[in-house]
């Protein structure tokens, strides 16, 4: 009954986020960055949420948030702090609907040309989506024998360093570590 009730607050969460996601560039059509910076401003919302920020710390610590931008880090708090799994559940729904941003805008407009600043971005998109796939699959008990056959051989290490994490420092620390290493790909560093 309680995996019952993560899943539809799951999915609560999941059709709260979408219209920011799916509308935070109202000017246009989603990009591979606008999908990799809205998820990235929500991964670092959560990730303060992780680290005990209050609602009222995180608004006005956050620089220039207007009343759009508040009230969504206001629902990201509420969401992440509904339930003692609800950061996690958060954390899930984030990336899900990144993957699923992402891949609208693959639908729309397939890959990017290679070395234009979209490109960069769909890369990310991509080495994000691979991370919280192992990261799930780490959390539904799947043998890391099982999971490695699927990927890359370039991509074994990262799985193998997920899998790692959460079971030395839990799913919280390795949706943070999944939210760090996006940052660092958005900023170049990836």
């Amino acid at each position: 009954m309680v995996r019952l009730a993560s899943i539809a607050r799951f999915y609560l969460m999941l059709a709260t986020l979408t219209p920011a996601l799916a509308a935070a560039d109202t000017t246009s059509e989603q990009s591979f960055e606008t999908c990799s910076m809205i998820t990235s401003e929500y991964v670092t919302v959560l990730q303060l949420v992780a680290k005990g920020f209050s609602k009222s710390q995180l608004t006005e610590s956050l620089p220039g948030l207007s009343p759009a931008a508040e009230k969504r880090v206001t629902t990201l708090f509420d969401a992440a702090t509904a339930s003692k799994s609800a950061l996690v559940d958060t954390f899930s729904a984030v990336n899900a609907e990144y993957a699923k941003c992402s891949k609208r805008v693959y639908d729309r407009s397939g890959r990017p040309p290679p070395a234009s600043r979209e490109s960069h971005f769909y890369f990310c998109a991509g080495e994000n989506k691979l991370r919280y796939e192992v990261l799930i699959s780490a959390t539904l008990d799947a043998p890391i024998s099982k999971v490695l056959p699927q990927l890359p051989t370039t991509r074994e290490p990262i799985a193998r360093a997920i899998y790692d994490l959460y079971h030395s420092d839990g799913v919280t620390a390795a949706f943070d570590a999944i939210g760090d290493e996006l940052k660092y790909c958005l900023n170049g560093q990836g």
